[in-house]
């Protein structure tokens, strides 16, 4: 009975991976933070890398990761000195910070790669490529204008959802 949980415990390591990657985030990362949730104990570093069968030392920087995101919290047993880690249980809390934080980041790194575009000269001595290419600039610009608008739309339905 033991092995049927572990290996239950493994498809759902397994499968937090899977949903990391689909998500643009490092698989390892998914698996140590679905070792973490799952586990009804905190786990220390030394049982997360044995449980995701990866080095201690790529456990250590994904850890690191997750608590700076607060996916992850540290603790200490009294009587230790060991570091034992725990996931966040408040998946939609955790997932809508993620979002606001990531997507403010894109907002301004988009609006900066756009500028800087804008202030460049166009290298095509043609005047009809030059002009589809200001239009084009145009099109793009007026996309990020609309999504730097719905962005505190955005945020402020995030924070409503937590509401219910």
């Amino acid at each position: 009975m033991e092995s049927k949980n572990v290996l239950n415990q493994d498809e759902l390591v397994d499968l937090a991976g899977q949903l990391a990657e689909m998500f643009s985030f490092n698989r390892s990362i998914g698996q140590i933070f679905g070792c973490l949730y799952v586990s009804p104990e905190p786990l220390a570093l030394e049982e997360i890398a044995q449980r995701c069968q990866m080095s201690k030392g790529n456990a250590s920087i994904h850890l690191r990761t997750l608590h700076g995101w607060g996916a992850v919290h540290r603790t200490s047993p009294l009587g230790t000195r060991k570091d034992y880690y725990r996931a966040e249980d408040d998946l939609i809390d955790l997932a809508t910070r993620r979002l606001q934080e990531g997507a403010k980041k894109r907002m301004v790194f988009l609006r900066h790669s756009l500028e800087m575009l804008k202030a460049k000269h166009p290298s095509v001595e043609d005047r009809t490529q030059r002009e589809h290419w200001a239009k084009r600039l145009q099109q793009i610009d007026k996309i990020v204008s609309q999504a730097e608008k719905a962005y505190p739309l955005l945020m402020k339905y995030l924070e409503l959802r937590k509401l219910f």
